[in-house]
């Protein structure tokens, strides 16, 4: 290496050494650097869609090693050589958004391109959902006008709304656990399912209500089709019943409550 550099015809003889090419190929990635990916696919090294085992003995792809390494470039790489952005344990774009790939002024740009490749905007019960791993990256996010512009662009590309991540928890739920108005504003007003339940059979209004969050029980209290008061949990609490077991939840803030919930 020179200058941080690395010499291709130098880097071709050790690889004839090499015990453990794939791991060569996953600290390239790693590092970020592209060129010397790029040089090991093309020179037949590695294969851009074959399954690897890294350094610690995980099973994964190059690619989603790229993304969950937040290697924006070496995802490019990846794409430009036909690799199957599918083909990874965890959904690429979730991968993508954990890893910190698609940040900064061309966020949106880089999540297109990856898009564009054939990464699937919605994916199966059981996995973190593209909009999961958004709705999560803004609630943690420094940038929360940045976040929602993903959330927001998976939406437009037809995001499912009541999409869960892998505990089967749905993104509005998410957002209001979290106290993020604006993200479950957000998605809310784009049509997010108001009833919709977690695996306890609460909905969003029971988890607004037990954090003693009169804005965003309102917010969501509006939302109900009918009436928000029958909505009972497996346990058979209402989002009152919750308020009433909190201990974030004034006298004040409960009656608020219970004022909001007998307008819907």
């Amino acid at each position: 290496a020179s200058d941080g550099k690395v010499s291709l015809p130098a880097l071709d003889m050790l690889m004839s050494y090499e015990p453990h090419p794939q791991h060569v190929a996953v600290e390239a990635v790693r590092k970020g650097a592209a060129d010397v990916l790029g040089h090991l696919i093309i020179t037949g090294v590695i294969g851009v869609n074959e399954e690897i085992t890294t350094p610690e003995g995980k099973k994964t792809t190059l690619t989603a090693e790229a993304l969950t390494n937040g290697q924006y470039a070496a995802v490019k790489t990846l794409i430009k050589n036909s690799a199957d952005v599918n083909a990874s344990p965890e959904p690429a774009i979730s991968a993508g958004i954990q890893g910190g790939c698609f940040q900064g002024g061309k966020a949106i740009k880089h999540l297109k391109r990856v898009v564009e490749a054939g990464a699937h905007i919605n994916t199966p019960p059981g996995s973190m959902s593209p909009l999961a791993a958004a709705v999560q990256a803004a609630n943690e996010a420094s940038n929360l006008k940045a976040a929602n512009r993903i959330v927001n662009f998976l939406l437009q590309r037809g995001a499912d709304l009541s999409s869960t991540d892998h505990e089967g928890t749905p993104a509005l739920h998410l957002a209001t656990a979290a106290g993020n108005h604006k993200t479950a504003k957000l998605l809310v007003d784009k049509g997010a399912p108001a009833t919709q339940r977690d695996v306890g059979g609460r909905t969003a209004l029971h988890i607004a209500a037990a954090n003693g969050d009169g804005k965003l029980y309102k917010l969501i209290a509006k939302k109900c089709p009918d009436s928000c008061q029958p909505l009972s949990s497996h346990m058979g609490d209402t989002a009152l019943h919750e308020a009433l077991y909190s201990d974030k939840v004034t006298e004040k803030c409960f009656l608020k409550m219970l004022k909001e919930s007998r307008k819907h």
